[in-house]
């Protein structure tokens, strides 16, 4: 399972300011906003020293002509959204309360039912039906609190009092807001174009062939360097994918009782951080079923979601290897983002179906991607004897160079060892 950014972005915040530049880069400043939102140690009740970075970021974006309240308003709903869900659902995901979180508040302003439907007791498809069910008319609600919410409010899920009824026409001009916003969140946040959504490839293009004005002052987009042949070949892969990733926007209108499986597909979406690191604890503990019952159950309500499908396999990895290489492989034909945390864990389960040069092979040929992704952190299996123990790692891309290092030592395979640890030097030294 990845972390999502190896660094603390309250660390790159601070650093940056001991610049000689004379002040903070606009990258950094969005980047602090948007992995603030989304680390599990800043929702909700936020520290002190936290809550400060965060308030600090945001004031110096405004100073600069970037409206940090709406940028987040706007830009980053989705975050705000998907935290106050994952609120409200991990009870029912876990048997866990959400620390922090104000379920209470929360439960009688949105009338929440007094029994959400959990995983134990039925399929988890009939499960993910059931939830999208109870959460899908609370969308409305939820736009409605976020476009007029204060940002410490949106930062620490405060309930308000009441919530006023919000109109279809302004819910559409909340999300014609969304587009510029979220331009901005991807532009300034994202490394990779494919984690942009089509809309904001596609507004950037356009800006750099000149036919589309920039979303915030032109000096400020001087901030990032724009690669216009990446750019274009992202744009021409995501064509013939049709890999619309702009569509959060229909799928949020769509979001009414009548519509559960979709409702239910962008629920999914927007917990699988907060799934994520319920199923870790569940598998530090041994619990390793339950962990991987938390992804079937997203699945079965996201079943186009590769990083579901990619979290499932892992889970699955120790006890059930078949079974989680079929889930991997499909994570990847469904687009995984990080390919070398998909490669190594379909290596861990050929390993343990006793598939060694299957595994050897897969690394060969998969390495020339893998060596190219910049080092990431997050957890991962590691061979421990004849078992499989969690742990937590800072480059994935290395981790495959040892498993195969590992595997071709246990057998024998002489030629095999020299070549991965010649790669291994050969990564250090890139």
């Amino acid at each position: 399972m990845p972390d999502r950014w190896p660094f603390d972005a309250q660390e790159i915040y601070l650093s940056d300011r001991s610049k000689e530049t004379g002040g903070w880069r606009t990258v950094s400043l969005v980047v602090a906003l948007r992995e603030m939102l989304k680390d599990d140690r800043f929702r909700g009740v936020a520290t002190v020293e936290r809550a400060e970075v965060f308030e600090g970021a945001a004031r110096e974006l405004t100073r600069r002509g970037l409206d940090a309240v709406a940028l987040v308003r706007h830009g980053l709903y989705r975050e705000v959204a998907g935290a106050l869900i994952a609120g409200i659902a991990a009870t029912s995901l876990a048997s866990e309360r959400y620390e922090g979180f104000d379920h209470e508040s929360w439960a009688e302003v949105l009338r929440l039912p007094n029994r959400i439907p959990t995983i134990a007791g039925q399929s988890p498809s009939e499960a993910a039906d059931a939830f999208g069910h109870v959460i899908a008319p609370l969308f409305p609600q939820i736009i409605s609190w976020i476009s007029t919410a204060s940002l410490r409010d949106m930062v620490e899920l405060r309930a308000p009092e009441t919530i006023r009824e919000i109109s279809d026409n302004e819910i559409n001009q909340f999300f014609e807001l969304h587009t510029p916003y979220r331009w901005m969140i991807d532009y300034f946040s994202k490394t990779f174009y494919r984690e942009w959504t089509t809309e904001s490839l596609h507004l950037t293009h356009r800006w750099l062939q000149g036919f589309e004005g920039p979303p915030c002052s032109p000096e400020l987009m001087d901030d990032r360097r724009i690669d216009p042949g990446t750019l274009a070949f992202e744009i021409a892969d995501r064509a013939a994918s049709r890999d619309d990733r702009g569509s959060h926007k229909v799928s949020l209108r769509r979001a009414s009782p009548a519509r559960g499986k979709e409702a239910a597909a962008l629920v999914m979406g927007s917990l699988a951080g907060e799934m994520r690191r319920h199923a870790v604890g569940l598998l530090r503990q041994g619990r390793t079923k339950e962990a991987a019952a938390l992804f079937e159950f997203g699945v079965k309500g996201a079943p186009d979601n590769a990083e579901l499908y990619n979290d499932w396999g892992f889970c699955l990895i120790p006890v059930e290897p078949h079974r989680a290489l079929k889930l991997l492989i499909e994570a990847q034909a469904l687009g995984y983002f990080f390919k070398p945390l998909n490669i190594y864990n379909q290596m861990c389960c050929l390993v343990s179906l006793g598939r060694h040069q299957a595994a050897l092979s897969l690394a060969a040929n998969s390495w020339d991607s893998v060596r190219a992704c910049p080092p990431r952190c997050g957890n991962i299996w590691r061979l421990d004897g004849f078992s499989w123990a969690l742990e937590h790692t800072k480059n994935v891309c290395r981790e495959v160079a040892d498993l195969a290092v590992s595997v071709a030592t246990r057998h024998g395979r002489h030629d095999q060892v020299k070549i991965w640890s010649e790669r291994i030097v050969a990564l250090g030294a890139s």
